[in-house]
């Protein structure tokens, strides 16, 4: 039951990167808005562009381990893959129109992200339920 929600989670959190990345290619300064970082008219989105994509492959990638079950790799990925919202929140923080409103998602993808890779680097059933079923096999 956990482990079927903490893949459902991913999966979500997989879909809203998916969500983010189409958003900042299709409308950067939209995604930029959204993001927390305001910009002038007429600025150059190559910056967007590159974070959309980094987005849309991270989002895949949580989907697609998702998807299949492949709880270690998605374990990894959200581990590691904590590291981006927290440079993010760093870039938010140091604008001139910083707030908590504008840092709250960033310190959620954190939160969530090392959650759901603490439950799926932990074992689906209790421990002594896994080892009373080896010994009792290897007994037999």
């Amino acid at each position: 039951m956990r482990r079927t929600l903490t893949r459902g989670l991913s999966l979500l959190t997989g879909l809203g990167l998916v969500f983010i990345g189409t958003r900042f290619l299709l409308a950067p300064r939209v995604g930029a808005e959204g993001f927390g970082v305001f910009l002038p008219a007429g600025s150059n989105y190559a910056f967007h562009y590159a974070k959309g994509v980094r987005d849309l492959f991270s989002g895949l990638l949580m989907v697609t381990f998702a998807g299949l079950g492949y709880d270690r790799p998605l374990g990894w990925v959200m581990l590691l893959g904590t590291l981006i919202p927290s440079v993010d929140l760093t870039i938010v923080l140091a604008q001139p129109t910083a707030s908590l409103a504008l840092a709250l998602p960033h310190l959620v993808a954190i939160g969530l992200g090392l959650g759901l890779a603490a439950s799926l680097f932990t074992p689906s059933r209790p421990v002594a339920a896994t080892l009373a079923n080896h010994l009792t096999r290897q007994a037999a």
